[in-house]
C-alpha cells in the first residue's frame, strides 16, 4: 500500500511540474503554416543567340545559388534546360546525354555549353510550351511544384499566340486543379528602358537589351519575379530564383492589427530542419524533446534578414535568410490594437 501511494505521489508531483503555456486574456495568437512542399521540378529556357556568351556565364557562375538554396530546406529537385532556338530545337531537352539535370549533376557545365549559335528568334516562350507538352520522362512527378525561368534578351515577339495561351499552357502543365503549383520568373531587360550589355566577341562594343514588358507582364501574373539581365553579378538573382522556386512564404497577414509594442513572433521549424536555415534567428532553442517538439527561433526585427511589420496590409514581412524553412509554423502573439 505505502509503495501505491508513493507512486500516487510521484506521479501528482511530475504532473505540476509541466509547464503549460498560458495566454493572458487580453492576447491572441495567429498561427501560419509555411509550405512544407519538398518536391520542385524546375524548368530554364536559356537564351543561345549571338550576344549571350557573358549572360549563359554568369547563370553557370550563379547556378549553385539556387541549388543551395534549395538544399538549405531540403527540397529535391530536377532540372531542365531548354535553348530559345524553336527552329533547330524545338522542344528539346539539352545536357548531352542527361535528359534533365539532379543533385548530383553539374547544370552549370551544360550551361556553359549551350553556345552561342542559336537563331536571334529567340522563341522562349514557345520553347517553355513545347518542353513542358514532351517532357523527358519521369521529369515531371505529381505533387511536386514547376517553377520556370526564361532568360532572355529580348521581349519574344517570335512566340505565336496570345499570352492568355502561354498562361493557361503553363498553369495547367501540372494537371486539372494544380494550377497553384506552377510559378515562372524571368531575367530579361529592366523596364522601362532596357539596358545594355558588352558584346563577348569585341568588348569595344555593347548592345541593347529591350526592356521586357511582355515576359513581365506574364511572370507577375504567374507569381515570380523580374530580373535584371545586365545586373553584373547573379549570385543575388539566383538566391530569389531559389526562394521563388521553393515556393516559401515571405508574407503572413494577422488576422487584427496589432499593438506593435505588445507583438512577439516566433518560427517553429522541423527538428529535423538544418540549422543553417535558421541562422538568422535572434535566438533559437532546441525543444525537440517537448511534447511539442521544435527548434524555436525568434527572428529580428531587421529590414534584411529579418522580418517587419507592414501596418497598411496587417502583415509580417520576412525577407533574406530569416524567411521561415519549410515546414515550420510562425506564431504572433499580440494584443489588439485600441482603436
Amino acid at each position: 500500500m505505502r509503495r501505491v501511494l508513493s507512486l500516487l505521489v510521484l506521479v501528482v508531483a511530475c504532473q505540476r511540474n509541466e509547464i503549460h503555456r498560458v495566454i493572458p486574456p487580453d492576447q491572441r495568437i495567429d498561427v501560419f503554416p509555411q509550405v512544407g512542399r519538398a518536391q520542385l521540378d524546375a524548368l530554364f529556357v536559356i537564351d543561345d543567340s549571338r550576344y549571350m556568351a557573358g549572360v549563359q556565364k554568369r547563370v553557370a557562375d550563379s547556378f549553385h545559388r539556387f541549388v543551395e538554396y534549395l538544399a538549405l530546406n531540403q527540397i529535391d529537385w530536377h532540372a531542365g534546360l531548354l535553348t530559345s532556338d524553336v527552329s533547330a530545337q524545338p522542344g528539346q531537352y539539352q545536357g548531352g546525354g542527361k535528359l534533365y539535370f539532379t543533385s548530383s549533376d553539374n547544370v552549370a557545365q551544360a550551361v556553359l555549353a549551350l553556345g552561342t549559335g542559336g537563331s536571334a528568334a529567340s522563341a522562349v516562350l514557345q520553347q517553355a510550351d513545347l518542353g513542358l507538352r514532351g517532357p523527358p520522362q519521369g521529369f515531371l512527378r505529381d505533387g511536386a511544384a514547376l517553377f520556370i525561368v526564361l532568360v532572355t534578351d529580348n521581349d519574344d515577339s517570335w512566340s505565336p499566340g496570345e499570352d492568355l495561351y502561354y498562361y493557361r499552357a503553363f498553369k495547367q502543365s501540372k494537371g486539372p486543379g494544380n494550377d497553384g503549383l506552377v510559378r515562372m520568373s524571368v531575367l530579361a531587360g529592366p523596364s522601362p528602358k532596357g539596358c545594355t550589355i558588352v558584346d563577348p566577341t569585341n568588348p569595344s562594343n555593347t548592345f541593347f537589351v529591350v526592356p521586357s514588358v511582355r515576359l513581365a507582364g506574364l511572370a507577375e501574373q504567374m507569381g515570380g519575379d523580374v530580373h535584371d539581365l545586365c545586373d553584373p553579378d547573379f549570385d543575388a538573382v539566383f538566391d530569389q530564383l531559389g526562394a521563388t522556386a521553393a515556393g516559401l512564404k515571405h508574407n503572413f497577414r494577422l488576422t487584427a492589427a496589432p499593438d506593435p509594442a505588445t507583438l512577439l513572433v516566433t518560427v517553429h521549424a522541423p527538428c529535423d530542419a538544418q540549422r543553417a536555415a535558421l541562422a538568422a534567428c535572434a535566438q533559437l532553442s532546441d525543444e525537440c524533446g517537448e511534447s511539442q517538439p521544435a527548434l524555436v527561433c525568434t527572428p529580428k526585427q531587421a529590414a534584411q534578414d529579418g522580418y517587419l511589420y507592414d501596418p497598411s496590409t496587417l502583415s509580417l514581412v520576412f525577407s533574406g535568410a530569416a524567411v521561415p524553412p519549410r515546414g515550420s509554423v510562425v506564431e504572433a502573439q499580440y494584443k489588439g490594437l485600441v482603436q
